[in-house]
């Protein structure tokens, strides 16, 4: 076989491979696009059920858009969940962010949480759980069904309102 027939094949298939890794991109992008917004308002419902009702607790959902580079879609909507806390002085905030993150195998998204306000952590498991929520925030998981986990000293759990409620509790109720 000559050289040139074997360019041919070579090209052909790095085309076929590049093919079905674009293929594999779109799909991935579609599911990234079905889950995200499902997850963010998974995310908001788990943070009200934390929080309860109380005329000095308030949850919002505060509309934001994320640009995007490098992927099929050029945008992806999202809300900021804010919970205020108006327990003395000054309303204090809690702010859960989502956004696109690729860092582990399976992730596609992190949830940030900041504060607006100085926290100093105590040592108490509540403690220990919203200094984690700070530090690593949580993560959007998954390639076939879409999970939100949260990072705990013994390895990744699926987040649930208790978390939450103990994380806010540390932070707010001081």
């Amino acid at each position: 076989m000559t050289l040139a027939a074997q360019v041919q094949s070579y090209l052909d298939s790095r085309a076929a491979r590049d093919a079905a890794r674009q293929a594999e991109r779109l799909e991935r992008d579609a599911f990234i696009l079905a889950q995200f917004p499902l997850l963010n308002t998974r995310l908001a419902n788990l943070v009200s059920d934390a929080v309860g009702l109380h005329s000095r607790l308030a949850v919002t959902a505060v509309p934001m858009v994320e640009a995007v580079v490098g992927r099929s879609f050029a945008t992806l909507p999202k809300n900021a969940v804010r919970v205020a806390a108006s327990l003395g002085g000054a309303a204090r905030t809690v702010t859960f962010t989502p956004r696109l993150e690729f860092r582990e195998p399976g992730q596609f998204g992190a949830v940030d949480c900041t504060l607006d306000f100085s926290y100093r952590p105590r040592r108490s498991r509540a403690d220990e759980i919203a200094v984690r929520l700070l530090a690593h925030g949580v993560q959007m998981t998954g390639t076939a069904s879409a999970h939100l986990m949260f990072e705990t000293a013994t390895g990744p759990v699926e987040l649930a309102p208790g978390l939450i409620e103990s994380a806010l509790a540390a932070l707010l109720l001081r």
